[in-house]
């Protein structure tokens, strides 16, 4: 099914399940999902600003242009989505034990995009980012709290301020000016 500009309400998704479906231009602001899950679906210039999620799932679902600021995903489900061009800035990937309220368990985000995303101020922790691409993202502030980077592409993205500081990096990809951004915030500095 298509939607196109439509302002959804909290009701009319509590244990749904889309698939295959398009929403372009939607509106999910303030909205609780519960009990949701959608496969395959293509979100164009949506809002989810102001959203909560109770175990909700999102299978390959694509997110270009959409709005998913100030965001917690520590009750969703996540494979293989593509968030490129998104706005993500000031989210937490993160997920909680079952019954924990503060411990967390490992977040597989591996098959997922972030190309040319605003990630900005977002957190990510004991996330699998293994083979996922950041390239030409906002990482401005961003935190890579005991997360699993092999293999992940951060080439021609901002990594100002970012904190990889407890994560294991293992053939992570920077170009020149992210491996001088990053060595600089070590106190290197480049030889003239």
């Amino acid at each position: 099914m298509i939607y196109r500009e439509k302002k959804f309400l909290e009701e009319e998704l509590k244990g749904q399940s889309f698939s295959g479906d398009s929403f372009f231009s939607c509106n999910f602001s303030g909205i609780k999902f519960r009990f949701t899950s959608f496969n395959k679906c293509l979100f164009t210039s949506c809002n989810f600003s102001g959203s909560f999620f109770e175990i909700t799932s999102f299978f390959e679902c694509s997110f270009r242009e959409s709005k998913l600021s100030n965001l917690a995903f520590s009750e969703v489900q996540i494979v293989a989505c593509n968030f490129s061009q998104a706005i993500l800035s000031n989210c937490s990937f993160d997920q909680l034990k079952s019954g924990s309220k503060f411990e967390r368990k490992n977040f597989d985000l591996k098959g997922c995009c972030f190309e040319l995303a605003d990630l900005r101020n977002s957190v990510f922790v004991f996330c699998n980012l293994s083979q996922v691409s950041f390239i030409k993202a906002n990482l401005d502030s961003a935190v890579f709290d005991h997360c699993k980077l092999a293999g992940t592409d951060f080439s021609e993205s901002n990594i100002s301020g970012v904190n990889f500081e407890t994560s294991k990096i293992e053939k992570a990809i920077l170009d020149f000016d992210g491996f001088l951004v990053f060595g600089q915030s070590k106190g290197f500095v480049l030889k003239k």
